[in-house]
């Protein structure tokens, strides 16, 4: 040492305290080197992506939904999330709509992306930004909360989130129970529009597997997404003990009134004043929020909470 007037007590702090910082420093470097660690994954349009182990920047163009289940914050995402998840993305760069604003995106310097694969044709710009991952369009919610689990390495969140959806399945049902509603039938129909929709009821499963409802006999034939005409709902929701007509923002609108009182007005559920509209975004998307929000929301409804 250059002050040879230190005290050896000094010298023996100061010797201490280099080897605990050496220490120290070495941990600090391997934590930065494993968080620099890659991995190699293959997306669903058979690309081969390499991307950081955790990744910590997500810009989530697809697929907020999944990140909402496993608690993890992007750090951008599209018009269509805000409005669905706005306290959970509150502060969350808004990235635009259906196009992306891609210039904001390269701005945020992130080091993932995540498109669905339906949106391929944006992958010659977001490459030059980061490793870009496209997951599959139409698989079960289950599926795609693993994969996005496995993305961004958080399956022990993904476990923590299926634990926690059993559990509010089984509260939900013993409601029901309690409600004196048991083995019931349930309808659902999509106003979108101009038209009225019906879709496979796998959709819904928060509302038939989670909440324990049957679908109707003519929705178990359907397995598709399909245009219906009004005159033709009596017949579909027929024996539906409860009707939930997903509209914008869930609310009655001047047409479903009509109907409801009209051409509707002798269907059993209306009758027995078991018609809930509920909220399209919210029930439609296909994910594991989706379907826990469902199952909740049904129960909100019949049992008035």
């Amino acid at each position: 040492m250059k002050k040879r007037r230190l005290t050896a007590l000094l010298l023996v702090v100061l010797t201490l305290g280099l080897v605990l910082a050496a220490c120290g420093g070495s941990g600090s470097s391997d934590e930065a080197k494993t968080e620099d660690k890659a991995r190699t994954l293959t997306d669903a349009l058979d690309r081969k992506v390499v991307l950081p182990a955790t990744p910590k920047k997500i810009v989530a163009i697809q697929n907020a939904g999944e990140l909402y289940a496993l608690d993890i914050k992007p750090l951008a995402t599209t018009d269509y999330y805000m409005g669905i998840y706005p306290d959970f993305l509150k502060g969350v760069e808004n990235i635009g709509g259906d196009k992306p604003n891609v210039e904001k995106i390269a701005s945020l310097k992130p080091d993932l992306i995540i498109i669905s694969d339906y949106q391929k044709d944006m992958l010659t710009n977001l490459e030059k930004i980061a490793p870009v991952y496209a997951t599959k369009f139409g698989v079960t919610p289950d599926e795609q909360l693993a994969d996005i689990a496995n993305l961004v390495n958080a399956k022990d969140a993904e476990k923590t989130y299926q634990e926690k959806y059993a559990k509010e399945s089984k509260e939900a049902k013993a409601t029901l129970k309690d409600a004196g509603i048991e083995n019931q039938k349930a309808a659902v129909v999509q106003f979108w529009g101009k038209e009225i929709y019906i879709h496979d009821p796998i959709v819904f499963d928060g509302l038939y597997t989670g909440a324990g409802f049957t679908p109707t006999e003519a929705a178990k034939k359907n397995k598709e997404t399909k245009a219906i005409s009004s005159e033709a709902i009596p017949d579909y929701v027929s024996d539906a003990d409860q009707l939930f007509i997903l509209t914008p923002e869930g609310k009655s609108t001047d047409e479903l009134n009509t109907l409801l009182t009209g051409i509707w007005k002798d269907i059993p559920a209306v009758k027995a004043k078991h018609v809930y509209p509920v909220n399209s975004d919210e029930w439609s998307n296909y994910t594991a929020p989706s379907r826990e929000y469902q199952m909740q929301d049904a129960i909100d409804k019949i049992t008035n909470k």
